[in-house]
Formats: structure tokens, sequence, C-alpha cells
């Protein structure tokens, strides 16, 4: 369970005008925790193909300003569709972080995609010290491999009570191909 957001956050679809706010975001986020910041990039390329899944690509507003973001995108199992995303990235405002603002919007996207149906499975590459309080559980002992090692924070979720599959997942083209 996540913890309560100690902010009064209001969650959203990403819309159209938000990109330039959802880049701060993700770049102060990222350069913050990584020293990096190519998952900008990543984000307007999901965004420029049109591989994020709109309805749960989220931002997260306090007082009308963006300070957090998260992105879905379709992955395939053994090269087919099967009913799985990926979630890269998740980023708040670095003097948003430890509010509880990051949890919010996990839980809402995961909410909304279990609601929408269609959707079996949530993968992500994550630190496996956060990411099972949502019910995620390491991939690869289950037989769910990735391009991104078998490590404990590859990890997957399923979603409304389905098995988890075993088969290689792949992210979009912008994860493999982001200069295409």
């Amino acid at each position: 369970m996540a913890p309560m957001p100690t902010r009064n956050i209001s969650i959203r679809p990403e819309a159209p005008g938000d990109e330039d706010a959802i880049d701060t975001v993700v770049r102060d986020a990222f350069m913050q925790q990584f020293g990096s910041d190519s998952e900008v990039g990543l984000v307007r390329t999901l965004r420029s193909r049109g591989e994020l899944v709109g309805d749960l690509t989220l931002v997260a507003e306090v007082d009308d300003t963006i300070v957090g973001f998260i992105a879905f995108s379709e992955v395939t199992l053994d090269g087919v569709c099967a009913g799985g995303l990926g979630l890269a990235p998740v980023a708040v405002a670095p003097a948003f972080q430890s509010d509880g603002i990051g949890g919010a919007l996990i839980t809402a996207s995961l909410e909304r995609a279990a609601a929408a149906g269609g959707w079996s499975f949530v993968v992500l590459l994550g630190h496996d010290h956060y990411y099972p309080r949502f019910g995620f559980v390491p991939a690869a002992p289950l037989g769910l491999i990735g391009d991104y090692g078998a490590g404990a924070s590859w990890m997957a979720r399923p979603l409304n009570g389905l098995p988890l599959p075993a088969g290689h997942v792949r992210y979009s083209s912008a994860f493999t191909d982001p200069s295409a």
C-alpha cells in the first residue's frame, strides 16, 4: 500500500501543453538521482511516435503546477501484443519527493489499467525495495524475461487477478531505437 500524500494533489492524464513542465520534472528528478537527463528524450520519443498509452500516462499537480509524471507504453511478449504494459518513467520534482506523489501516480495508473480492461500485466525496471508495495515481484524467477537482465529490479505485476505470463518482454521502439 502506498503512503498517503501529505499535500493536496490532483492526478489527471497528460494533456497537450504539458510537455515543457513534464520535461522539467523528468529532467530534475533523473538528474538528481542518476546524473542523467536521458529520460527526457525517451519521453519525447515515446510521445512523438504515439507509443504512450494516453489514458495511463498521468501527471500530478499541486496548486496547478505539474510536480509528477508517469508513463506507460505497450510491450510485447515473444514479439506479440499480449496485454502488457511497460511502466517507465515515473518522476517527481525533487522538492515534492517523499510526499507520496510517486505512490499516488503509480496507484492511480495501475487502477486505471485494471479498469480499462485489455491489460493483463505491467513490467518495470526499478528499485526492488520500492515497487513491491504496489504488487510488483521479481519477474525473471517466474519466467518473464526482458532485455534488462534478470536481477531483482526487473519486476512485473499482474492485473485483474490474471496470472503472469512467461516469455521475453520487449519494450516499444523508443527504448530500443530512440533516434529513428
